[in-house]
C-alpha cells in the first residue's frame, strides 16, 4: 500500500486535456477517473476509491487550443477508445502536435500493442523486458472479484482455467493448416517487442492461438495436477447478456474451486486475467512471455506466483508441483493471502501515486 505521496507531489499535479478529445459515456483514463459517475457495478467499485483520492493530488485544466495548454497534456482516453470510435485519426493528429510543441504527452494503452513516441510518457500493461521497451509497466485492471472463501491446500494441486484458445479468422486458419509452427518460432513470436509491435491485431491473434494452445496442451499432459479447463472461442464481450451472465458465473466458479488458476497471454502481452485471480486470493500460474510486470512493494511476483518461463511449459507440471511441495498448510494459506495483498497494492487509488510521482520526475 502507498502510505504517503512522494515527496514529487507535494501540492496537486497540474494537467491539461484536450475537451475535442473527450467520448462521451466512455470510462477515462485513470487521472480523470473524477470525472465520470461513481461505479454501482460491484466488480468495479474499486474505482469509487481513486474518484475520491484524485482531486486532492491532481489539478485539471481544460483546453481546445494547444496555445492554451501548459506543459503536461493528458490524452483523456485509453487509446483503444478511439480505435472503438474510430477516432484514432483525431487522437493521432493531435498527439504529433502535442509532442511537435515540445509539450509532454502522457498516455494510457491499456493492453494494446503500441510504441511510444519519443517525449511521450507512456503507460501500459502490454509490456516487454527488452531493452527496447519505453512502456511503462501499468496493471491490467478489469474486474474485482472479492476475496473469495479459503480455500485450504489440496493434497494434488488443482489447477483452473477459462477462457479463448481459438480466434476465428478465416486466413489465420489457413495459415495454422498449411504452416507448421516449431515451437521454437513460436516462444519467440510470443515474447518479441518487435514482432508484435508491428504486426496488426489479426496476427497477433494467431500468436494467441498458438501460444494457449500449447500451454493448455502441456497443462493436460501434466501427470501431477488435477486440471479443470475450459477453452472457449469468440469475444465475450459481443455475446448476448444471459450468455455472458452464465460465461462470467463458470468462469468465476472455476477460480473458486481451485488452489491454482493459469494467466497467460492472448493477442497481445498483457493478462487480465492475473490481477482477478490474486483479487480472489489465488495463486496464479503465469506464464511468461517476455513480459515486464508492475514492481511491487515490499515483496516480489515470486511470493505468490507459479512463473513458468513459456519456453519452459513442457514442464508446468514440475514448476507447479515444486511450489506446491515447499508449503505447508499455513504456508499455502500465506500465500493465498499475499497475492491478495498485492493486488490491493496494485489497485488503481494505491497505484496512482507511482503513476504521478514518474510524470513529476519526468517533466522538473
Amino acid at each position: 500500500m502507498e502510505k504517503k505521496m512522494s515527496s514529487q507531489l507535494n501540492k496537486p499535479l497540474e494537467i491539461w486535456i484536450n475537451e475535442d478529445l473527450l467520448l462521451p459515456g466512455v470510462r477515462p483514463a485513470p487521472l480523470l477517473m473524477h470525472l465520470s459517475p461513481p461505479d454501482t457495478n460491484p466488480e468495479l467499485k474499486f474505482w469509487n476509491l481513486l474518484r475520491d483520492k484524485l482531486p486532492d493530488l491532481v489539478k485539471i485544466h481544460r483546453f481546445t487550443k494547444l496555445a492554451d495548454a501548459g506543459k503536461i497534456v493528458v490524452t483523456p482516453h485509453f487509446i483503444s477508445s478511439y480505435y472503438s470510435f474510430k477516432k484514432q485519426g483525431e487522437f493521432y493528429k493531435f498527439k504529433r502536435q502535442v509532442l511537435g510543441s515540445q509539450r509532454t504527452l502522457v498516455t494510457f494503452s491499456n493492453s494494446m500493442e503500441f510504441k511510444p513516441s519519443q517525449g511521450e510518457i507512456f503507460f501500459a500493461s502490454a509490456t516487454y523486458n527488452d531493452k527496447k521497451e519505453k512502456s511503462i509497466p501499468t496493471p491490467q485492471w478489469l474486474y474485482e472479484l472479492g476475496e473469495k472463501v479459503n480455500i485450504s491446500k489440496p493434497s494434488i494441486p488443482t489447477v483452473g482455467f477459462v477462457g479463448n484458445s481459438e480466434y476465428p479468422s478465416r486466413l489465420n486458419s489457413l495459415i495454422l493448416r498449411y504452416i507448421k509452427f516449431s515451437d521454437s518460432m513460436v516462444n519467440w513470436m510470443a515474447g518479441n517487442l518487435s514482432v508484435n509491435r508491428n504486426l496488426n491485431l489479426g496476427r497477433r491473434m494467431l500468436i494467441a492461438a498458438l501460444v494457449r494452445k500449447k500451454i493448455i496442451n502441456e497443462l493436460r499432459k501434466a501427470k501431477n495436477l488435477q486440471t479443470s479447463v475450459i477453452e472457449r472461442k469468440g469475444e465475450f464481450f459481443s455475446l448476448p447478456l444471459e450468455e455472458k451472465k452464465r460465461q462470467r458465473a463458470e468462469y468465476i466458479e472455476n477460480i473458486e474451486n481451485n488452489a491454482y488458476i493459469l494467466a497467460m497471454r492472448g493477442d497481445d502481452n498483457g493478462c487480465y486475467q492475473l490481477l482477478e485471480v490474486m483479487s480472489a486470493g489465488r495463486i496464479p500460474v503465469f506464464i511468461d512471455t517476455n513480459r515486464l510486470l508492475p514492481e511491487l512493494r515490499g515483496m516480489k511476483w515470486e511470493d505468490f506466483c507459479v512463473i513458468v518461463p513459456f519456453s519452459e511449459v513442457h514442464r508446468i507440471g514440475d514448476y507447479i508441483q515444486a511450489f506446491h511441495d515447499k508449503l505447508s498448510d499455513e504456508d499455502f494459506a500465506e500465500v493465498c493471502r499475499k497475492s491478495r495483498a498485492a493486488f490491493e497494492q496494485l489497485l488503481p487509488h494505491n497505484f496512482v501515486v507511482r503513476i504521478l510521482d514518474i510524470i513529476a520526475k519526468s517533466t522538473n
